[in-house]
């Protein structure tokens, strides 16, 4: 069965990493391979090939039905007429309600298109009171989906593709938005969950405790702010704000323990139905209202999925060995949803369940007390998933075993039963009710201080450092394995010496004289890290939106801690627009010793900013940087006030930063001598407006790429044809990071550039812009 699983597993993984999916014909051999599955002799090396190749062709045929829907690119950014309803809870905002949307029908100019399914709807303006549910009739803008695409970031588009979402866009605000009735069926349950939610408001207020209630009671985590998820995230209890297996595995546990000892009361009750399995049926009742609560999110799903293995055995008197119902429940929820490997919670759960399956086989149960087996399950999924994280691209903080410890028992035992008896006795007695939550606040609130002060003391023990190769990654995973089997098997301690190379892993640096260069993709914005042997400098940090998203949180501070950076030197501010500076409040968070500087200062609300001025110049490691513009007798302003940088490794290869410069700018750049202007690569001024890259200073760069910083779809149109066409006219290959992703490339020591690179390219896959 392991072996089986095994190979399954390893044929769906297979297909996700592929940039083509099979020809869908191929599907066809499904029954041969099953047929042959069944006909011919068990061995290992007959059931293994066959077992990968029916995973792989399972995979294939669910991925080209994900694909059937999608938005045609002709439809981007034009006027749709969509007819559906409202299919989860919607996230309310001050400036914007978002929510998922069931298309039913879709119409273009009056002609009838096909429906792209669900899509992602944000309502910005003057947004009605929307309730799961309501069908309504949308004029709307839609696009395929499309994400920034960063080293350490979360993959937008693999996040989306995997929940079945095919498009995105906003509500116009039209006179023909209107609201034409309810729809039924499943998302009556989402309809219950925000009229939970609405009857907890009085109760929780709007603090910050509010929202990981919301979130343990009906599975809601949208008003988790930034600030709350950045310190689960530290202290590694991420998992606790959410309604997960563990919360529904302790839940089912204490309905099975309570139902037994209740249903044994009744001589008669135990005639019908023996206590044990009565007690099975009260649990598997109660983990699918409390999943139904969360709206039957995949992580309660993958939950249920092993409940029901486990507790079905018992109900029907055929106990399943731990590893088998494993397995079961791990097939079972891949053929269900192939996609759902795409997903860090995946392979988190399983992974959990799997290492504490491994460290208690072959061990005698009662020998130890109840402390020490709480201690040794804690220090086993810390141990586990370790080295699953780092292969995910997270963090490992190292006193999440220490946090957990306590937390695991306040969350499960205390806060869950009094969030989730608050809100019936809300439904039932009131003033009762409105007690009990009064004591879940206090409860998240001790909590959240305590969280607070472990972050605050024990920071420098935050986390391992990140991207380490994934040959150390396995290697870990193969000391993770040995270290958990039971004592007494020869070499288990052996372990520890394949951990020693990940332990003593320090992240890749630049040799001296040469400068590593990425410019991150943070849409309609810019940021650009520059790090040399033993200094960082960062330019720009991206913007921060409307919305309320943050590219400096988002995307600048995940990308330097995938580098496992733990200083910033030297943050310059191009100028003042929030395109530019949009990220700086969360970076000097993080940064607060870095040295800041700006073109203008007087703009910047976080940290006190130097004025940048040319002729500044400073060489780290071998690397020059010479500030070229605003000169010190010109008054600038705006975008002509951009801080212009050269970065010149020691071979002379030169990357030139130019900001948001205008025509007026690059001529009086031109007047203090065009050589200076010469480089290899060129941030294209002012993300490729047409009033920048005028086509003297195209030509006096002389660049190799030109890099354009810039939105998908942007509504300024940038970069501007006649721009594009300028660039390589002059011979510049150009990169839009919309396109590419984040780019990275490097000044060699010996004069010559290596790359660019395109994380769209690193990391292609089948799903992606389709």
């Amino acid at each position: 069965m392991i072996q089986f699983t095994v190979a399954f597993m390893a044929g769906v993984l297979l297909l996700q990493h592929q940039t083509q999916l099979l020809p869908l014909f191929v599907t066809g051999l499904l029954p041969a391979v099953i047929l042959a599955l069944c006909r011919l002799p068990r061995r290992v090396w007959i059931v293994a090939p066959l077992a990968l190749l029916l995973g792989l062709l399972w995979a294939n045929s669910m991925a080209h039905l994900a694909l059937r829907s999608g938005l045609p690119p002709e439809l981007e950014g034009r006027e749709l007429a969509l007819t559906g309803y409202i299919d989860s809870i919607p996230e309310v905002t001050p400036r914007r309600t978002r929510f998922r949307f069931q298309v039913e029908s879709m119409s273009s100019d009056g002609i009838v298109v096909d429906s792209p399914g669900t899509v992602l709807l944000s309502w910005y303006q003057d947004a009605p009171d929307l309730k799961p549910g309501d069908r309504w009739n949308l004029r709307v803008r839609l696009k395929r989906p499309h994400g920034m695409l960063n080293p350490g970031s979360m993959d937008y588009e693999r996040s989306l593709f995997s929940r079945g979402i095919r498009a995105t866009g906003y509500v116009r605000n039209a006179n023909l938005n209107h609201l034409v009735g309810e729809a039924g069926g499943p998302v009556l349950v989402h309809r219950l969950r925000q009229y939970i939610g609405d009857r907890l408001a009085p109760h929780i207020g709007a603090g910050p405790v509010a929202g990981v209630i919301r979130a343990l009671v009906i599975g809601d985590r949208s008003r988790i702010g930034d600030q709350q998820w950045e310190l689960f995230r530290r202290t590694g209890t991420n998992h606790l704000v959410a309604i997960s297996g563990l919360h529904i595995g302790i839940v089912s546990g204490l309905l099975l323990l309570l139902g037994s000892r209740l249903w044994r009361c009744s001589s008669a009750l135990c005639l019908r139905l023996p206590a044990q399995q009565a007690g099975a049926l009260i649990a598997i009742l109660g983990a699918l209202c409390y999943a139904a609560l969360a709206g039957f999110a995949l992580p309660c799903v993958r939950a249920l999925v092993m409940l029901l293995v486990v507790l079905g055995g018992l109900l029907l008197r055929r106990p399943v060995l731990p590893s088998r119902s494993l397995c079961i429940a791990l097939l079972l929820v891949v053929m269900m949803d192939p996609l759902s490997v795409m997903l860090p919670g995946f392979w988190l759960s399983f992974g959990a369940v799997a290492v504490i399956i491994l460290s208690v086989s072959g061990r005698v149960p009662g020998q130890q007390g109840v402390f020490r087996t709480l201690l040794r399950i804690q220090w086993v999924v810390a141990l586990g998933l370790a080295p699953v994280l780092l292969l995910l691209g997270f963090g490992v903080p190292l006193v999440a075993p220490l946090v957990n410890l306590v937390a695991v028992p306040l969350f499960s035992l205390l806060l869950v039963p009094l969030c989730l008896g608050g809100a019936m006795l809300l439904l039932l007695f009131p003033p009762l009710g409105a007690i009990v939550l009064g004591m879940a606040v206090w409860l998240a609130g001790l909590f959240q201080f305590l969280l607070i002060e472990v972050a605050e003391h024990l920071g420098p023990l935050v986390s391992l450092a990140g991207n380490p190769p994934q040959i150390l990654i396995l290697g870990a995973l193969s000391s993770v394995f040995l270290l958990l089997l039971p004592a007494g098997i020869p070499g288990r301690w052996s372990g520890l010496l394949l951990l020693l190379p990940l332990l003593l892993h320090r992240p890749d640096r630049p040799p001296s004289g040469e400068a590593w260069v990425t410019m991150l993709d943070v849409g309609q914005g810019l940021a650009v890290v520059v790090q040399t042997s033993r200094h960082l400098m960062l330019y720009d940090t991206g913007p921060r939106f409307a919305s309320g998203f943050d590219t400096g949180r988002a995307v600048v501070l995940p990308y330097l801690r995938f580098l496992g950076v733990d200083q910033v030197d030297r943050i310059v501010v191009s100028n003042g627009d929030m395109d530019h500076r949009g990220g700086l409040d969360s970076v000097i968070d993080a940064f607060p010793d870095a040295r800041l500087t700006s073109g203008e200062p007087d703009r910047l609300v976080a940290g006190r900013a130097n004025r940048c001025q040319a002729g500044e110049r400073w060489t780290w490691d071998g690397v020059m940087f010479e500030v070229l513009h605003p000169g010190r007798e010109a008054t600038w302003r705006g975008n002509n006030a951009s801080c212009v940088l050269s970065v010149r490794s020691a071979g002379g290869a030169v990357l030139l930063l130019t900001g948001d410069i205008e025509r007026a700018a690059e001529e009086a750049l031109l007047r203090q001598g065009e050589g200076q202007l010469e480089a290899d690569v060129v941030s294209v001024p002012h993300h490729g407006s047409g009033t920048s890259s005028g086509s003297r200073f195209v030509s006096a760069t002389g660049a190799a790429y030109a890099l354009v910083s810039a939105g998908y779809r942007n509504r300024y149109g940038f970069p501007r044809p006649e721009v594009v066409q300028r660039w390589q006219s002059a011979g510049a290959r150009l990169i839009n990071t919309a396109d590419a992703g984040a780019v990275m490339l490097q000044l060699a020591a010996d004069g010559s550039l290596r790359g660019p690179q395109s994380q769209r390219q690193r990391v292609r896959r089948y799903w992606r812009d389709q």
